[in-house]
Parts: C-alpha cells; sequence; structure tokens
C-alpha cells in the first residue's frame, strides 16, 4: 500500500527556517542584554556614587556582586574583630 504525498524525516530548507528563527531570537536577547541600561539620570547618578558601573545590565549586574561581596567581607572582618 503505497501512500502518497506523506514523507518521514524534515526537509533541507524547514531545518534552515527552524535554525534562522533560533539564531535570530538568540541575537534579540543577546542584543537586550548587552543593550545600555534605561535609567534615568537620578538612579544612574546614584548608582555611580556607590560605584556602580551602569553602562549595560552586565555592568550594573557585575559591579553590584562586586560590592555585595566588598560589603560581605567588610562586616565578615568586623564580626572577627569583635571575638
Amino acid at each position: 500500500m503505497k501512500v502518497d504525498g506523506l514523507r518521514k524525516g524534515f526537509a533541507f530548507i524547514e531545518i534552515l527556517l527552524v535554525l534562522a528563527i533560533i539564531l535570530f531570537l538568540g541575537y534579540k536577547l543577546l542584543n537586550l542584554y548587552f543593550k545600555s541600561s534605561p535609567l534615568n539620570k537620578e538612579t544612574g547618578k546614584v548608582l555611580s556614587e556607590q560605584g556602580i558601573n551602569t553602562t549595560n545590565y552586565k555592568t550594573i549586574m557585575d559591579s553590584t556582586r562586586e560590592k555585595i561581596q566588598t560589603i560581605q567581607k567588610q562586616h565578615t572582618d568586623q564580626l572577627m574583630d569583635i571575638k
């Protein structure tokens, strides 16, 4: 029994189309991640005074993480001095 019109697997063009869509979505997400942050001037000024780099989202996260680690280390050192 032969069925016309049915085939197994995907055509090469279908795989290319799916790959193109995935790459496009990845590009958009990475572009958003590395894009400059939309902070207003007052917020950017306050963060800069605290020593947090506001160039883009990644630098905000990295600077904030470093700042928190520094504060934690200072508190740990203070607690060790008390003992």
